[in-house]
Parts: C-alpha cells; structure tokens; sequence
C-alpha cells in the first residue's frame, strides 16, 4: 500500500483511500464522485470487492500482481508531477447527514500538517 500511495504522489495523482468494508454502494459513489480513472487494489481484496469491481468502469490495478511490469521500468526515478497547490488526497465524511462530502487536501497543507505532526507528536527511531 505504500508503495502503490507514494506511486500515486509521484506520478501527480491523487489518493482517495476506499474501506473494502464499506457497502458497495458507497464505494461506487466515492469512485464515481472523485471520477478516478484508475482504482489501485490488492489481489486478496478481489474476491470481497468482486460486485464493486464488476460496477466500476475505470481501470483496475492488482499492486501485487503487476511485479513483472515493475522490473522492465526504467530504474531513473520520474520527475514529480506534484506542485504545492495540487491535491494530494481526498478523504470522505461518514455520511451521517446523507450522503459523504469529500474532503480535499493539497500537497501544500499535508506538509503543514506532517511537520506539525513531527513536532507535537515526536517519535524516536526506536518506536
């Protein structure tokens, strides 16, 4: 999952991070809300996500299968795609009111809070 965020990041896009546990159709109205052209999964979520994925019209990534494909890929890391004012991920309210509202947060604001974050909540290299 790191792996597949930071890809994410990198490569200028953005994280919306989806509970396989959640109905199918709040899943559905997350991905159709955000218009993500591509969901990034797990090969051991398939199964459980099999009505979701059979709904959903964008291209599926399996992380763990696509390790072949890694290996032919230039070594030479990409330029990031990602300026301070793009967005980094959206993250949805429960929907207690009626239906999730997405939050956005920038890659600017996330930094923000990351240093904040290291500063109040110090951890040591032991932890």
């Amino acid at each position: 999952m790191v792996i597949g965020l930071l890809g994410i990041l990198k490569a200028g896009g953005v994280y919306v991070p989806l509970d396989p546990d959640y109905p199918q159709e709040r899943l559905l109205f997350m991905l159709d809300d955000t218009q993500s052209p591509i969901l990034i999964t797990q090969s051991h979520l398939q199964e459980k996500l099999k009505e979701t994925l059979s709904a959903y019209t964008g291209k599926t990534v399996v992380l763990d299968q696509i390790g072949q494909i890694l290996q032919q890929q230039e070594t030479t890391p990409p330029v990031p795609l990602s300026s301070p004012h793009h967005l980094a991920y959206v993250i949805y309210t429960s929907g207690s009111t009626g239906k999730p509202k997405g939050v956005m947060v920038d890659h600017d604001n996330l930094a923000h809070y990351l240093s904040h974050s290291k500063i109040t909540y110090p951890v040591s290299q032991q932890e």
